[in-house]
């Protein structure tokens, strides 16, 4: 269980670069219409933070395939959701976000339903 755990956790933490990676690259580029989404193409894909947070998401992918021959995936999508955690956490201060009492209450009900499902554990 613990390499599963450890794996678990370098998904999360690779998913949450990836987030805080495309974010950053985006900012950079400005507020994109859908409507001309393709005239932004360009730009989106020869961005470098765009980029890296694509191949974050591509080891953590990797890592995921690990995970699921090794756990139910009733037992480890759920501790993905530690990801939100993680970036709820982090915007406010990487990024200047708000972060509100109620926002707050729910990320500590994502972590009490991340508990409750980790004690569910039984490896393969």
């Amino acid at each position: 269980m613990l390499k599963n755990m450890l794996l678990i956790i370098m998904t999360v933490c690779l998913n949450t670069a990836g987030q805080f990676m495309m974010k950053a690259g985006i900012n950079k580029i400005g507020k994109i219409e859908l409507s001309r989404f393709f005239e932004y193409l360009p730009r989106v894909a020869t961005s470098g933070f765009v980029l890296g947070g694509f191949f974050a998401y591509a080891v953590s992918a990797a890592l995921w395939i690990v995970i699921l021959s090794r756990a139910e995936l009733s037992w480890a999508f759920p501790m993905v959701s530690l990801s939100y955690v993680l970036t709820a956490i982090l915007s406010p201060a990487l990024l200047g976000e708000s972060f509100s009492v109620q926002r707050f209450i729910g990320i500590l009900v994502i972590c009490l339903g991340v508990f409750l499902v980790g004690r569910t554990f039984s490896g393969q």
